[in-house]
């Protein structure tokens, strides 16, 4: 952001002015439209900031981020230490478990036994009868304190209704007749942890603003959807807005076939120039990054970006992260967890179930923003980083979790969820949030829409 010759560029001059696909979002009829609201009543709420003077403060919690803005070769661990951290996870879950059945401790998973008995485990996906999970393929790892590291094929014929999915840690009771393979009669998952109870601190609503990238058409650099939505937010003056990446794309097709006038670092930086200079000071800005952003780090948990040149109403965080804004607990990733295990569960369950809501709840039952194990191919995860800075020891206030999957606000285990989708969708406008927070001592009122951009 520093160089001369870009200091003067805009992000629509950034390429060929408005061509046929950046046409059609100008020409778009439906921006502004309330896709979602919640609570789902006729209430009109207030846009507008009251308390203009005041501001939030903004912190981050848990593990500092001291050991992910330090330069580390990432993805550079011993299996011994990956499979100690795996090995911890499941001790750690499975303490819980143990208080959840009111048991002392749980049973070897291969033992020849015909009366039912408790084991622990991660739930696997037996190669040799399919790649992905299925009925036949579902194996359970149990850990090496108790089962010796063995893995024993699960027989789930007997449940009415179970959830499973590539790494998720459940204890099973069940038996095992012939020392092979466990009959499984019930599972119990990791309970989850109430909402967090803090003493909240804000004057009047704290209204908030948020959208996840990217920001641009697939086919251009033009950047004309956040040029949209800095006015969205210049208009409004929330008192915070959370702006996830990626914002140079990956995936977007002149990053593909390097049809760029500019390296990507100085494309990032123009775009973090326009952000910092058109979005008016009183308004804080916290800005999260994504794996997917070309120019920066392909890693899960994905450092801050740097901060030099910063803006003083710019705050710059990792991605996945927990914020405590005057002791409301906002927690978000820019990855796409929920498209992830959607691709990788496998469930039976009753007719019209939440299916949403049950991949949200995967997220607090395991305590982690990426529960998925092995990831998504396109993933890089860093399990070492992953242990400190993918937790989510408790149930937030707000989870936003935006993905490719259909848009919603809800209400699970008491949090908040939002999927807001992402600022741009095919060659059209995308979908943002509005939200008007309330609160007195440990109680939070939220009221929020998903806006098309």
């Amino acid at each position: 952001m520093g160089e001369e010759k870009k200091s003067n560029v805009s992000l629509v001059e950034t390429d060929k002015i408005i061509d046929s696909t950046s046409s059609k979002f100008s020409t778009r009829n439906n921006a502004g439209e309330v896709v979602v609201k919640y609570p789902a009543d006729d209430a009109v709420i207030n846009w507008t900031r009251s308390n203009e003077t005041w501001e939030p403060d903004i912190q981050l919690h848990g593990t500092a981020e001291t050991k992910l803005t330090t330069k580390y070769n990432y993805m550079f661990s011993r299996l011994r230490d990956k499979f100690d951290v795996l090995e911890e996870q499941i001790n750690d879950l499975g303490d819980l478990v143990k208080r959840k059945l009111g048991i002392d401790d749980f049973d070897p998973n291969s033992v020849l036994k015909s009366e039912t008995f408790h084991t622990i485990g991660r739930i696997c996906c037996d190669a040799t009868s399919g790649s992905r999970l299925n009925t036949s393929s579902l194996l359970l790892e149990g850990t090496r304190n108790t089962s010796s590291g063995q893995s024993v094929p699960l027989d789930v014929s007997q449940l009415r209704e179970f959830s499973f999915f590539p790494g998720q840690v459940v204890a099973v009771e069940g038996s095992n007749p012939t020392g092979k393979k466990m009959v499984v009669t019930s599972v119990t998952t990791p309970p989850i942890n109430p909402v967090l109870k803090t003493d909240v601190s804000i004057e009047g609503p704290l209204n908030v603003m948020v959208a996840c990238g990217p920001f641009t058409l697939p086919d251009d650099l033009e950047f004309a959807p956040l040029v949209e939505f800095i006015q969205q937010v210049n208009a409004l003056l929330p008192h915070l807005v959370i702006i996830m990446g990626p914002f140079v794309d990956v995936k977007n097709k002149k990053v593909e076939c390097g049809d760029l006038d500019y390296t990507y670092q100085e494309q990032f930086d123009i775009v973090m120039k326009e952000l910092q200079s058109k979005i008016t000071n009183s308004v804080q800005v916290c800005i999260i990054p994504s794996w997917r952003d070309v120019h920066y780090r392909t890693v899960y948990p994905t450092p801050p970006f740097p901060q030099e040149n910063k803006a003083p109403n710019a705050n710059f965080f990792s991605d996945p992260c927990v914020l405590n804004v005057n002791g409301i607990f906002i927690a978000l990733t820019s990855t796409d967890i929920l498209f992830h295990l959607s691709k990788e569960e496998i469930a039976v369950t009753p007719h019209g179930s939440d299916r949403l809501g049950r991949l949200v709840s995967h997220l607090f039952s395991q305590q982690s923003f990426y529960p998925l194990n092995p990831p998504s191919e396109e993933m890089s995860i860093d399990l070492e980083q992953a242990e400190d800075h993918c937790k989510l020891s408790f149930t937030p206030h707000l989870l936003f979790v935006p993905s490719d999957l259909r848009h919603f606000i809800k209400n699970v285990s008491g949090c908040v969820v939002v999927n807001m989708e992402r600022a741009v969708k095919g060659f059209c406008g995308g979908t943002y949030s509005r939200l008007q927070i309330t609160g007195e001592g440990s109680s939070v009122q939220i009221k929020a829409e998903i806006v098309r951009l």
